[in-house]
């Protein structure tokens, strides 16, 4: 039998806040051309799971293998961090996208300035990212102009344009109304078929974790309560938490 090594695998994290556990030696795993999404109540810890992969945020314990290299070892980046973190790509809630750059100026920076690429190349790939989202005819927009749907999708190539493995999504959606909301995880949906890539989403679409999904991971207290598929998640799960959180977020 052929085992597969996950793209990603976190082991025991533990992360505090004031003194309270937001991580509580969580086991996590993401495997390649997968969409698992992470739901939960606020503070369960769900985005920071992310921002701990992602290395935005030291664990006071725990490691995170990343290509199968060790990356973080209990709480402490080892030699092969930045191996692991080209292979990670994070898309954020509020786009953080420079508004006084226009749309390729914000995806050309960081792969100049950390990847060395010349003009002609950073281009090149920015133009294919955004042919990606659904975006290449606003390349030369400033992003002011941009509404709140055509931002995140710029966010999401700018993610791309570092050619990750593994894409990192916290809450991307929350702030677009709901058909908006639909077309950029549309978007996410197609980048998994096309080019093999791995998405952990941290949502509140019980449409597109139900649809998309390959996995539904719900956190409780700073714990995995539940790791199962979408359909043994919200149709065969004794789990009573679960049960009334998604009771709750549908009928919101």
């Amino acid at each position: 039998m052929t085992l597969t090594v996950p793209l990603v695998s976190a082991r025991n994290l533990r992360k505090e806040f004031h003194g309270q556990p937001v991580l509580d030696g969580v086991d996590f795993d993401v495997a390649s051309g997968e969409v698992s999404v992470i739901i939960g109540k606020s503070g369960s810890g769900k985005s920071t799971l992310l921002r701990v992969i992602a290395g935005l945020e030291a664990p006071e314990d725990g490691d995170v293998t990343i290509d199968a290299k060790l990356t973080l070892s209990g709480g402490t980046r080892t030699a092969d961090w930045s191996h692991g973190a080209a292979m990670v790509g994070m898309v954020f809630q509020s786009y953080t996208l420079w508004p006084h750059m226009n749309v390729l100026d914000n995806l050309v920076l960081a792969p100049r300035k950390v990847l060395g690429l010349s003009a002609g190349e950073a281009r090149e790939r920015a133009e294919a990212a955004l042919d990606e989202v659904g975006m290449a005819h606003h390349i030369t927009s400033r992003c002011t102009q941009l509404s709140g749907g055509e931002r995140q999708r710029v966010a999401i190539a700018r993610a791309l344009m570092m050619r990750p493995r593994v894409l990192l999504c916290d809450e991307i959606t929350s702030a677009l109304d709901p058909p908006v909301a639909a077309e950029v995880l549309g978007v996410l949906a197609r980048l998994k078929q096309e080019d093999g890539l791995a998405v952990v989403l941290v949502t509140h679409d019980m449409a597109f974790a139900s649809k998309a999904a390959d996995r539904v991971v719900f956190f409780s207290h700073g714990r995995i309560a539940v790791d199962a598929t979408p359909d043994e998640a919200f149709h065969h799960c004794e789990d009573p938490e679960l049960k009334a959180f998604v009771d709750a977020v549908r009928f919101r």
